[in-house]
């Protein structure tokens, strides 16, 4: 291949592997998505457009600010189930301990009621063991309410 980045301007693949390291300097635009089995997939200084499908890697990263969902109806989708990052939990008396392995010592964990039971009240997180649980704590002892939650590390 040629070190000249200029020799690739409009350059075309249809299928096919591309091994080690892709730079691009510009946009870069795939009609069906980009997938990614390694590291990180990277955008440092343009975008990374995923028009026909979606933008799959072990980890999607911007060192240029935010994320933007431009499609109206679109939006950010979390995996709920065992030690996700989102889930709900059902309060019994007004508590509830969610076994969850994903959770830091500096984990921020967002709660809303999902569906009132009982007497609701406030809910808070009460406790933490970091790579173990959270205690989700309602401020009434009869709130039986289903509680859901969302898990974001700082960044």
């Amino acid at each position: 291949m040629s070190s000249n980045p200029s020799a690739f301007v409009g350059l075309s693949l249809s299928g096919g592997t591309i091994s080690g390291p892709l730079t691009v300097t510009g946009v870069l635009t795939t009609q069906a998505g980009i997938a990614n089995s390694g590291g990180a997939i990277v955008a440092t200084t343009q975008n990374i457009n995923a028009s026909g499908g979606n933008l799959i890697g072990g980890a999607v990263q911007t060192n240029l600010g935010g994320v933007h969902v431009q499609l109206a109806g679109q939006g950010l989708a979390v995996k709920e189930g065992s030690n996700a990052k989102q889930g709900t939990a059902v309060l019994v008396a007004g508590t509830v301990t969610v076994a969850n392995t994903a959770v830091t010592a500096n984990s921020r964990i967002l709660l809303t009621s999902n569906v009132d039971g009982g007497t609701p009240g406030f809910v808070r997180v009460s406790a933490r063991v970091a790579g173990t649980s959270f205690t989700i704590t309602s401020s009434s002892g009869t709130d039986t309410s289903t509680i859901a939650y969302e898990i974001f590390e700082p960044g």
